[in-house]
């Protein structure tokens, strides 16, 4: 037998090691453990490098769930804030005190929001990274762009997240699709919209008239039927899915939001199926799920 470095006798076969595991690019993931009035967070990433996206979620639940999913918290770089309302941010300082290594990224407008409405610890800006919108930054092997919508907060955003050679884009929390955010939707692979309300539904409810005209504003939230139509003409050919996000308890059902929006799509062409069926492989197909609202949703994964 030879020896570690004896050369290969003439007509020996080298041996070819394996190095497709090695090789074997990182996948983008995707979880959401509550989404809608009560509370909103999510978990985008690798195995290697991920975010949470807000942060109005139970700070032990969200690490339980990230543990029974495999997914190790000191990989997350940091939470990203959509804008400074209480059921984004209620657990941020929570998050960041039991996971130093965590970074707040937020933009100063946002930050300051938060000092001045909320009862917080002021040292969460001892963890502030600022951003800004259209300034893409990294974190990790995530590229990040916030960008404007169009909501009551201090400071309103979604984002556009690039990784493991996909796109995902956030847009919840806007009473309308704004330009900037038409131009990232159009552009990705994986969407997370907003259909919080029905209309019927909120016009015959029991909330009073000014809250009633504060949801149905162009800066307050998105109804069902908007969305439906927004994607009907505007679904990036390339998607593979849509996550239905920030559904109202009180306004609106899972059934009656994805009844809709499947239509629609429908109407446009595109063949929909569950959450459950494999990542479609072919354009023009588009998985579709309604994020649960008080608990989580399965772990995605995000096939570029």
């Amino acid at each position: 037998m030879p020896g570690l470095f004896d050369m290969p006798a003439e007509g020996d076969e080298l041996p070819v090691p394996d190095v497709s595991a090695a090789r074997r690019p990182e996948a983008l993931r995707f979880m959401s453990f509550g989404s809608g009035s009560s509370g909103n967070c999510a978990y985008i990433g690798t195995p290697s490098c991920g975010l949470l996206i807000d942060a109005g979620v139970d700070n032990n639940y969200v690490t339980e769930q990230l543990k029974a999913n495999a997914i190790d918290i000191a990989t997350i770089r940091g939470i990203i804030l959509t804008h400074d309302h209480g059921d984004h941010i209620r657990y941020a300082y929570a998050i960041l005190r039991y996971n130093r290594h965590m970074r707040l990224y937020a933009t100063p407008k946002t930050l300051n929001g938060i000092l001045r409405r909320h009862n917080i610890s002021r040292r969460i800006q001892d963890y502030h990274t600022p951003i800004f919108k259209e300034f893409p930054f990294q974190a990790g092997d995530l590229t990040v762009t916030a960008f404007e919508t169009s909501h009551d907060g201090s400071d309103n955003m979604g984002f556009s997240i690039e990784g493991a050679g996909t796109t995902f884009v956030v847009a919840t929390d806007t009473g309308m699709i704004t330009e900037r955010a038409d131009y990232y939707i159009r552009r990705c692979t994986h969407l997370m919209i907003e259909s919080n309300y029905d209309a019927t539904m909120l016009r015959n409810g029991r909330y009073p008239m000014h809250l009633k005209a504060r949801i149905a504003s162009s800066s307050g939230h998105m109804d069902n039927a908007d969305t439906a139509a927004y994607l009907s003409r505007n679904c990036p050919a390339g998607v593979k899915n849509i996550l239905l996000c920030h559904l109202s308890i009180d306004n609106n059902t899972p059934e009656t939001a994805l009844s809709l929006v499947r239509h629609a799509l429908e109407e446009a062409g595109m063949t929909v199926t569950d959450i459950t069926a494999p990542s479609p492989e072919s354009v023009g197909t588009v998985r579709l799920l309604a994020l649960p609202r008080l608990e989580s949703s399965p772990l995605i994964v995000l096939h570029s």
